[in-house]
């Protein structure tokens, strides 16, 4: 069988979870082995399940972000290979994952491409260079119902990840975006006269 990585990427709240359980689902019905996985970070719905916002979900094999994919039996044995959540992965994941394809699996990703801040995600970016298709998902956006290409955190933070959905991240476009980050300077300005230093 000749390999394949598909990418699925955009914006928090796009249908990248969705699309990827509606991918695994196929290669079931077409009676191949199927393996999904999801990083031990993202424990937001469940521990051992892969969940999209909609509720759909599947059980899932569990991984370290520094695990050898490459050394798992599991892996080994599967035909199709699907992995939520990648961003959560070091990038030395990326090029596991392109080796396995070259080995003849088929392998699927869903994760954000951007962060908060708008920043790349390596694993990402190199996960989109190797893959024979990228969907690119849009959500709508938060404030004015235009196509959103981020997600943006609801409150001022440090930390590059935080887990969390609607009660922490919305998705907005770019003009939408521009606000926010407006309001977020604002917002510091303020903590700074107060004394309190936050990004």
């Amino acid at each position: 069988m000749c390999g394949k990585l598909v990418v699925n990427t955009g914006s928090m709240f796009s249908g990248k979870t969705t699309e990827l359980l509606r991918q695994g689902k196929r290669h079931v019905l077409a009676k191949q082995k199927v393996l999904y996985i999801k990083p031990d970070v993202d424990t937001r719905y469940s521990r051992n399940e892969i969940v999209s916002h909609t509720g759909d979900y599947t059980k899932a094999m569990i991984l370290s972000s520094d695990e050898m994919i490459c050394d798992i039996q599991e892996v080994n044995n599967a035909d199709v290979i699907l992995v939520d959540e990648v961003q959560f992965f070091e990038t030395g994941m990326a090029i596991q994952l392109n080796e396995l394809v070259n080995d003849g699996k088929i392998v699927y990703v869903s994760g954000l491409d951007l962060d908060f801040k708008g920043k790349p995600f390596l694993i990402v970016a190199l996960l989109m260079a190797y893959a024979d298709v990228v969907n690119k998902f849009k959500a709508v956006c938060n404030d004015c119902g235009s196509d959103a290409h981020i997600s943006a955190l609801n409150e001022l933070q440090n930390e590059r990840v935080t887990l969390g959905a609607g009660d922490k991240y919305k998705p907005l476009c770019r003009c939408c975006y521009d606000n926010h980050l407006f309001n977020i300077e604002i917002q510091k300005l303020k903590m700074e006269v107060l004394g309190n230093e936050i990004y």
